[in-house]
């Protein structure tokens, strides 16, 4: 949990735009990693279930636990703030096994 409240933190400390994820659709494969980190506490919380039931897909593992929801946070904050400009998907592909 300190983990996903560290990439919630890095995200006011940002400042980014806020990106709307009430949209009545919205392209996960085009996402920035900075409009990930600019969507505030309830976009990052919406976005990283989303990550979790599509990497949940490709793997064929149907379990989600807090310490994988933790590694998940982590892995997408600290990546999305060296990585700005890259994709949400590309952070994705980059989440160690």
């Amino acid at each position: 949990m300190k983990k996903l409240l560290l990439a919630f933190a890095l995200c006011a400390l940002l400042g980014a735009p806020q990106m709307s994820v009430a949209a009545d659709e919205t392209d996960m494969g085009k996402i920035t990693c900075k409009e990930f980190l600019g969507s505030g506490e309830q976009g990052i919380s919406t976005m990283l279930v989303w990550i979790d039931g599509y990497m949940s897909a490709k793997s064929d593992n149907t379990v989600m636990s807090k310490a994988w929801m933790e590694k998940l946070g982590g892995h997408m904050g600290s990546y999305c703030a060296k990585n700005p400009s890259n994709t949400v998907m590309q952070a994705i592909e980059a989440m160690p096994e």
